[in-house]
């Protein structure tokens, strides 16, 4: 099972996250028991993660964007996958990494290209398209693309170190693509099962920031 490392940037300034309430968010060097800047290209220098998910929270807001800094981060590691709520297939034809779209913000069904859609849910499923009845009638459809993977983000989940294993659960059983787990994951058990239920994938932060994970995980990248 693949581990990412999630930076999200806000202002140019790496914050940790706490259950989607994106006001509330705090520079990493508040928070982190491991970090002490709040510089994303010096995190990922000290850290040294093998793979990363970034979420460019400017540009999900429409305020601006960090595409400067993502790009510099792609040099000083493996792979990069990001979030920069994307709003149309046109914007996916510019950027220099792996796009993910989250159905906040895209139209799924304007999709063209492969990538990674993220599954958006802040208490039900956020759906801009407001094409899909519910989440299920829209992995059915994402079933007919061949993606690069489903990323299931609860944001009332992220910060809390309670992963939604229910909700994931559902997802692989009706998901063709592989899918990965965003939010809430806070020990070596929960990926133990993640990995056993057939995850593909997770993306970690908290867990790290408050030493309950070690880096070797992040630095490895699979386990």
């Amino acid at each position: 099972m693949k581990i990412f490392f999630v930076l999200d940037i806000k202002e140019r300034k790496a914050v940790l996250a706490e259950k989607g309430e994106r006001e509330k968010y705090r520079p990493l060097s508040e928070k982190s028991l491991v970090v002490k800047s709040s510089d994303p290209v010096e995190i990922v220098g000290v850290l040294k993660p093998r793979f990363l998910y970034v979420a460019d929270l400017d540009r999900i807001s429409g305020v601006g964007d960090n595409f400067e800094i993502i790009e510099n981060l792609s040099s000083l590691v493996e792979d990069v996958i990001a979030d920069c709520g994307f709003r149309n297939a046109e914007e996916l034809r510019t950027v220099k990494f792996k796009a993910v779209v989250g159905t906040e913000t895209f139209d799924i069904t304007e999709i063209d290209r492969k990538c990674y859609v993220s599954l958006d849910f802040r208490d039900s499923f956020l759906d801009s398209s407001g094409k899909f009845k519910n989440w299920k009638d829209a992995v059915e459809f994402l079933n007919s693309l061949e993606l690069y993977g489903l990323i299931v983000l609860n944001l009332r989940r992220v910060g809390s170190l309670k992963p939604d294993f229910e909700l994931v659960s559902e997802i692989l059983e009706l998901s063709d693509n592989p899918v990965l787990l965003g939010g809430g994951i806070g020990s070596i058990s929960d990926l133990e099962r993640l990995k056993e239920m057939g995850c593909e994938g997770v993306l970690i932060a908290t867990a790290i920031h408050r030493k309950l994970l070690p880096l070797s995980l992040i630095q490895n990248g699979f386990i």
